[in-house]
């Protein structure tokens, strides 16, 4: 399964980005409010000078369960689900460094228009503050809390995408990228048809090389933060 998702983010990033951003939406809006105040003999996971408590992991925890049996139904080793939900809050704590260490900013604008654009606060296609404020509420979450949770999340993007764009594919990796695809025979998407095979190789060999960059900066992000995890927590 988790071959299947690079596969499709390599060939098409525009349906993976759809179907993870609504996963991280959802995610999002049914976690709950795990507070700030936290007890420090409880932290499951230290990055630098952050922490992340044994009540934020175990929500984490069954919320991608959750997550993953109704957007990918399949069955994930316990001892792998519960990997990948510390190392997605370890990427989280992070990036969340890296952005506030590049000055990063999200505008009030850049809030208003990105929570705006969230299908589940949205009603007849437009945004509804009143629902917005109810379905908060029954998650107990304040416009507030979720914002500033929010906040967090759009700044972390913003210095992925720093990084993304910070690099361009070569000659070669164009090449190669184009033998790739003609050696595939994958048929295009309804999207995919009106765009040119240079064009397509393109797409790939950047995203390529853009995911390896991502990679490779978060590892470099890693290696520099001194990161713990109490296992026998979890």
């Amino acid at each position: 399964m988790l071959k299947i998702l690079r596969e499709s983010a390599i060939e098409r990033p525009w349906f993976y980005r759809t179907v993870m951003g609504l996963i991280a939406a959802v995610f999002i809006v049914s976690m709950g409010w795990w507070g700030f105040e936290q007890n420090k003999e409880d932290n499951i996971i230290t990055v630098g000078n952050d922490h992340v408590s044994r009540e934020e992991y175990q929500r984490t925890y069954q919320n991608m369960s959750r997550q993953y049996k109704e957007f990918m139904p399949g069955n994930i080793p316990e001892e792998q689900l519960k990997e990948m939900v510390v190392e997605q809050l370890i990427a989280s704590r992070l990036w969340t460094q890296a952005a506030k260490d590049m000055g990063i900013m999200v505008t009030p604008a850049e809030m208003r228009d990105a929570i705006a654009a969230l299908p589940e606060f949205q009603r007849n296609g437009h945004f509804d503050p009143d629902h917005y404020r109810q379905l908060l509420a029954s998650n107990r979450w304040t416009p507030a809390m979720f914002e500033a949770a929010f906040r967090a999340d759009l700044m972390r993007e913003k210095a992925r995408m720093l990084v993304r764009e910070s690099v361009a594919a070569t000659t070669d990796e164009l090449a190669g990228a184009q033998a790739a695809l003609a050696s595939q025979l994958m048929p295009s998407m309804p999207m995919e048809q009106a765009v040119s095979p240079q064009e397509r190789a393109l797409r790939v060999a950047l995203n390529q090389k853009q995911q390896q960059a991502v990679r490779a900066y978060q590892e470099a992000l890693r290696e520099r933060a001194k990161v713990s995890v109490r296992r026998e927590l979890m």
